[in-house]
């Protein structure tokens, strides 16, 4: 096998210059790195605490015999392990806390006591994983040296939804693209910290443009194996890069079960689509144990589909400013009491939930009708649907959890959203707000949802 590594790291601003050499003489059994595989996937990474040992032991070791024939599915990896914090010791075994692996995953590949960080890795935990430069370069590498007919995008890492501390980008000029903050919860780095504080992430706007500047500028699949991507304002920029997304609007909770199913299944030589939908029944069980007391989802998204909810949402915020003066005491009470919260940390609600409970408190029979085409529109949008109802403390609510959608009241939204930014400001650049207006709802709204919990999650990340 052929043995990649990171031969030369150059960090200079945001670009990083990735050479793929052999740290070894290939020999005679090496895999034939020019092969065409029906898919290629990308798994791109970095997570620390328990998830370094998950990857290794749930994903590696699982799907790495199986992938004997390169003509059916190459898997490339660049990943950055975690290190020491205040929760857990880092407990990876195949490289050192901070290595990045840049490698090709198949059955060839030693995996063994720090085997990858010492045959493809270097120490270099300042590496940003959260900058787009470093992220097309990935992506560049694989296409060059991984051919396939298809691609396949898989992050695996910390998720946060849209995020008003750091979600925001001012216009830059391409010859300053450096000069960019780093941004978001698509994949938080937690060895580099933001302005802001906190780990510094890869924003949905960063994610966005490394893929189309990069040499797989759309792929058939996006698989966010990380928390709360089932969100309307992240997918609302994100959705033009692939053909279908995999996402959950909740925590997650995994042991890979997920990605070693969609691996299995297209080695079947399935399209993604199938293989995604039939992956979701081969995990559903391992995945509802996973979540043990929390409740859970995974949805299948048809891309295309999502910009039609736009139109809908839009109907749904209009509506609901006219008619708020005159329902302003049912709505507050059933924002404060009854709707529907994916995570107690975070300001996301189920949108069908809300947008069924807004018609059911206020009786209005044009919200009802909009309620009904949201869902008509949810059902073309979502393929595949698994839901884990695992909470404590879920009060008998069980809806069919479809996205999310951001939910605060008017003072959080006028209020304070980054070191040199408000929430407003933040929230309105999202290509959701613009298509939609959701934001003209927030500012109006005087209550979010604080009292009622039937998500049950813990206050804790648990992706």
């Amino acid at each position: 096998m052929k043995l990649w590594m990171l031969a030369a790291i150059l960090l200079c601003g945001t670009t990083v210059l990735l050479t793929s050499c052999s740290k070894n003489d290939s020999s005679s059994d090496d895999m034939p790195s020019n092969v065409e595989a029906e898919y290629g996937i990308i798994l791109y990474g970095n997570t620390g605490g328990q998830m370094d040992n998950i990857i290794e032991k749930g994903f590696y070791d699982k799907v790495a015999p199986l992938l004997t024939d390169p003509s059916k599915v190459r898997i490339g990896v660049c990943y950055k392990y975690g290190k020491d914090n205040e929760r857990i010791t880092f407990n990876g075994n195949y490289a050192s806390g901070g290595d990045v692996v840049l490698f090709e995953l198949n059955s060839k590949t030693p995996l063994s006591y720090k085997s990858l960080g010492d045959n493809y890795g270097v120490q270099w935990s300042d590496m940003a994983m959260y900058d787009e430069a470093t992220l097309t370069n990935v992506i560049d590498h694989f296409k060059q040296n991984m051919p396939a007919k298809k691609y396949i995008f898989l992050i695996y890492g910390h998720g946060g939804g849209w995020d008003e501390l750091n979600d925001y980008v001012r216009e830059i000029p391409e010859s300053n693209a450096s000069a960019s903050a780093s941004l978001r919860g698509v994949l938080y780095d937690e060895w580099t910290e933001s302005s802001g504080g906190g780990s510094d992430a890869l924003s949905m706007y960063e994610l966005r443009r490394a893929v189309e500047k990069s040499q797989i500028p759309h792929f058939e699949g996006i698989f966010f194996h990380n928390c709360l991507m089932g969100n309307m304002e992240s997918l609302g920029d994100m959705y033009p890069i692939a053909d279908y997304t995999i996402s959950c609007m909740h925590s997650l909770a995994s042991n890979c079960e997920s990605m070693v199913s969609l691996v299995k299944e297209l080695l079947k030589g399935t399209d993604f689509k199938t293989s995604a939908i039939n992956a979701f029944e081969d995990f559903k069980d391992a995945a509802n144990v996973s979540h043990e007391d929390c409740n859970g989802d995974f949805n299948l998204l048809d891309n295309k589909e999502i910009p039609n909810l736009f139109p809908i949402c839009k109907q749904l915020s209009s509506r609901l400013q006219t008619i708020y003066p005159d329902n302003k005491t049912v709505i507050n009470n059933a924002i404060e009491n009854d709707i529907y919260v994916p995570h107690p940390d975070f300001f996301f609600v189920d949108l069908q939930y809300y947008a069924d409970k807004m018609a059911e408190v206020t009786g209005d029979t044009e919200l009802k009708t909009i309620a009904t085409n949201l869902k008509k529109q949810m059902d073309k949008t979502i393929l595949k649907s698994i839901n884990f109802y695992n909470s404590p403390y879920a009060k008998g609510i069980k809806p069919k959890f479809t996205l999310s959608v951001v939910a605060v009241d008017n003072a959080t939204y006028n209020g304070k959203g980054g070191p040199t930014h408000s929430f407003k400001t933040a929230y309105e650049y999202c290509n959701f707000h613009k298509q939609t207006k959701w934001g003209d709802w927030l500012n109006m709204v005087e209550k979010k949802p604080t009292k009622n919990n039937p998500a049950g999650e813990k206050s804790e990340r648990r992706d």
